[in-house]
């Protein structure tokens, strides 16, 4: 495992970081993650497990203490304002790269058909934070997977 260094914190401790309402996107990577959603209702874990032959570093993905499957890819992630909502770049098997969003309070997700680097979730929608005409708008017809 690769040592991080977060904020002068210990090698080997995970950096921790708290999502609020003012700042719904955060980057990481490269190292060991906690992320808090708004309210601090549940916890993230991320832990570092590699890196493909290009590009950024794969975790393994904890959500309020059951294990998600697949591999969070080290980016943005954001939270929705409620903390209900997740979305990040993941992969269900190596190296594709996809974007799901995550129902924390339902223990669902659902992977969006077109891939988003940087989402920002407003919810019933995630918009790329690059280019606000991308966006994917959820209607209530969306076949969620369980984990």
């Amino acid at each position: 495992m690769k040592t991080f260094i977060c904020d002068g914190k210990q090698p080997m401790e995970p950096c921790e970081i708290q999502f609020t309402v003012n700042s719904l996107c955060h980057w990481a990577g490269m190292g060991d993650y906690v992320l808090f959603p708004p309210d601090r209702s549940y916890e993230m874990t991320l832990r570092y497990e590699g890196e493909p032959p290009h590009g950024d570093s794969y975790h393994v993905v904890d959500i309020a203490g059951r294990r998600f499957p697949g591999y969070a890819w080290g980016c943005m992630f954001a939270m929705s304002e409620c903390s209900n909502f997740i979305a990040f770049s993941w992969m269900e098997k190596k190296f594709e790269r996809l974007t799901t969003v995550i129902d924390v309070r339902h223990s669902r997700y659902l992977v969006l058909p077109r891939y988003i680097y940087h989402p920002h979730i407003e919810w019933p929608s995630v918009l790329d934070a690059t280019n606000d005409r991308e966006r994917y708008a959820f209607d209530g017809t969306e076949a969620w997977g369980i984990f």
